[in-house]
């Protein structure tokens, strides 16, 4: 069996913090009849050919829109689903619920490719891979390597909805790598920006608590609609269903995660400052970001926590400086870590009190982009008042 497909070469439009200024282009524009300076403009990632002004990035991109579920065809135009529509709105939307509806929405085969039949065994890859890894975390393996995943996927026949027992039944099975898997691997850097997700070159871990990852598995289940023939009538029936699915898969990850937003400086604790708490939380990313970061000292306040505090290595958290929604970014690599800085623990909470006060004040519900989100932790460094400031 063959794996399934995805638009290899276009992991950067599918981060978080691109598919948002692409939500915002498209609930302004018809993207199908944009030409490449605007779209580029707008998304700032380069949508090529630049050279033949007659050469829509449509020709070339259409299908990335599609499978993001951010447009259907209508006629001549691309129209903007509901899911657009929310992402376009800061705040609206963190990126756990997002990724985690993809994988539950998406199909093999897929409503945004050439080869949809609504009459086909229709199977869920993402949804397949996530549940398989976090019933491996379940029971105490927290790492599997991307071809793991893509073999159990190649050598059963599971959709992704099955229960507990059919996939416990598979997990410890040796599997042999799957030919030509670029592309299913590309999908599963994509996935990797789930909050308790770390990726590394060849492996996915999971930082979750036993029963978090059990819990999470119960509770994904996949999006079915009645299939309807024509691709675009399928997209938009799916996007439909995002506001009610998104609200079933609210987790706290009770067990991993303690709900203390208010102890870690936010004043609320809502839906796009929990997934910031949950990434800044993930330990293995934390290992990762020290292991490529050794230095003891905060990026904020300057201080050497481990001149400060002879006794231990290094007294610090990390922080996310994306917007509040966002996920940790993916590449070829595995997760970016150049979105984070180490902070003091009372650094890092008047850094995250600093943001609610810049919010409220703006009358905002979270960063418009990345570049603002750095811009206001860069002005909350200058408006320091330590006896030295980084």
């Amino acid at each position: 069996m063959a794996v399934w497909s995805w638009d290899q070469g276009r992991l950067d439009y599918f981060q978080f913090d691109e598919l948002r200024k692409m939500a915002k282009f498209v609930v302004a524009h018809d993207v199908k009849a944009a030409d490449v300076a605007s779209v580029s403009a707008a998304i700032g990632l380069p949508f090529k050919p630049a050279t033949d002004p007659l050469y829509k990035p449509w020709r070339n991109y259409g299908r990335v829109f599609k499978a993001a579920f951010l447009v259907s065809e209508r006629g001549k135009i691309a129209e903007p689903t509901p899911i657009a529509k929310l992402l376009a709105q800061d705040g609206q939307v963190n990126s756990d619920e997002y990724f985690h509806f993809l994988a539950e929405a998406t199909t093999d085969p897929s409503p945004a490719r050439r080869d949809w039949d609504a009459l086909a065994n229709h199977r869920y890859p993402l949804l397949f891979s996530l549940r398989f890894i976090l019933a491996r975390a379940a029971v105490g393996i927290n790492t599997t390597t991307l071809d793991q995943i893509i073999g159990a996927y190649n050598e059963t026949t599971l959709t992704g909805d099955e229960g507990d027992e059919d996939f416990l039944g598979i997990i410890n099975q040796a599997r042999s790598p799957a030919p030509d898997s670029r592309q299913a691997k590309e999908s599963l850097r994509v996935l990797s920006q789930l909050s308790y997700l770390n990726l590394g070159q060849a492996s996915i871990t999971v930082s979750l608590d036993k029963d978090d990852a059990s819990q999470i598995f119960q509770e994904l289940a996949p999006v079915t609609v009645p299939r309807q023939p024509d691709p675009n009538e399928e997209i938009r029936s799916i996007a439909k269903l995002f506001v009610a699915a998104r609200d079933e898969l609210d987790f706290e990850y009770s067990n991993t995660v303690l709900s203390d937003t208010f102890q870690a400086g936010f004043e609320e604790g809502g839906r796009v400052e929990r997934i910031h708490l949950k990434i800044e939380r993930n330990a293995q990313l934390r290992r990762a970001f020290f292991n490529q970061n050794p230095s003891a000292v905060c990026d904020f306040c300057g201080d050497d926590t481990k001149k400060s505090y002879p006794w231990s290595e290094r007294i610090l958290d990390i922080h996310h400086v994306l917007p509040l929604c966002s996920g940790a970014r993916t590449s070829k690599s595995g997760t970016v870590l150049d979105d984070l800085v180490a902070n003091c623990p009372t650094c890092h909470r008047a850094v995250h009190r600093f943001y609610g006060n810049w919010l409220k004040k703006n009358e905002k519900k979270d960063f418009t982009d990345a570049a603002e989100a750095k811009a206001v932790y860069r002005a909350a460094k200058s408006e320091y008042r330590g006896a030295t400031n980084a």
